[in-house]
């Protein structure tokens, strides 16, 4: 499938040689995620209880190249990326949460399908690719006194506050008990994005533009590292399963924009066939005849 996206984008990228380009903005934006993990050791797991929450994504930049019909977009900028989950007690009472928190600085490039063109107005479907630095990540657990349902193959590696009951485990009070940190997530991750946007001019030289796409991140975020260790159930918190993110991700942005002229060539055919101009001489038109005598 990334093959495929990455040969579509280079054939879209040589299209626009020879498209006749009509305007280039740029700007900046900000927003908000959403973010839903698939996890299916989490999915298993009745510690947790999906929760879902909204985050900020604070701000990046925004450079445009619109054309006939089709246009490309370019938004490097940070993003927050993970969803919590509720921890849940062997009663079904809720008892804490699990944080997954990963910042990328992402960097997508998309392109955009005019559906709607209006002087003012452009509504387009997005499609787009990126790359994803990982700045910074952690996996945290908070939960209160109470009784958990561990899995037993954990049972070995149990602290000893941590009592073996007939219905569960019962936990002390915990705080930010770290289930993973930054290097034990990948530094990269890619990912393919779907979506719409719209772009309004409000003025001669400024837009604002609505974009909204969902994410999928291509890779396991967790390293190989990690992944063994999970495997061998050497992670008191976690229990195995195979993991991807993905993300709702709504912008606002402003940016200065500039209109170029139709290429010569097309500004011909346009005025091809109009009626001509015959210019009148501001003297005496030339003699077409001969003098007399």
């Amino acid at each position: 499938m990334f093959k495929i996206c990455v040969s579509l984008f280079l054939v879209f990228i040589s299209s626009s040689v020879w498209a006749q380009q009509l305007s280039m903005s740029l700007g900046v934006y900000t927003g908000l995620t959403s973010s839903y993990t698939i996890d299916d050791g989490i999915s298993r797991d009745p510690r947790y209880k999906a929760n879902y929450k909204v985050k900020f994504a604070p701000v990046g930049l925004n450079f445009g190249m619109d054309y006939e019909g089709f246009g490309f977009v370019f938004t490097p900028g940070l993003i927050d990326v993970g969803q919590n989950f509720y921890v849940v007690n062997s009663s079904g009472g809720q008892n804490g949460e699990r944080t997954i928190n990963l910042k990328y600085l992402n960097v997508p490039v998309a392109f955009k399908l005019h559906l709607i063109k209006l002087s003012f107005l452009k509504i387009s479907g997005v499609v787009s690719l990126s790359a994803a630095y990982l700045m910074n990540g952690k996996e945290l657990v908070d939960h209160t006194d109470t009784k958990l349902i561990f899995p037993e193959t954990v049972y070995p590696i149990l602290p000893p506050d941590y009592i073996v009951e007939y219905d569960g485990v019962a936990v002390p009070n915990v705080h930010n008990f770290s289930i993973g940190q930054k290097s034990d997530f990948q530094s990269i991750q890619f990912f393919a994005a779907a979506g719409f946007r719209s772009d309004w001019d409000i003025s001669n030289h400024w837009r604002i533009c609505f974009d909204f796409r969902v994410n999928y991140g291509l890779n396991e975020p967790r390293t190989e590292t990690y992944l063994s260790a999970l495997n061998a159930n050497q992670t008191l918190y976690d229990i195995p399963g195979k993991r991807r993110d993905t993300f709702a991700q709504l912008s606002f942005g402003i940016s200065r924009y500039i209109e170029f002229e139709k290429s010569e060539k097309e500004r011909k055919k346009k005025l091809k066939g109009s009626k001509g101009y015959t210019p009148r001489y501001p003297y005496p038109k030339p003699r077409t005849s001969k003098p007399k005598g």
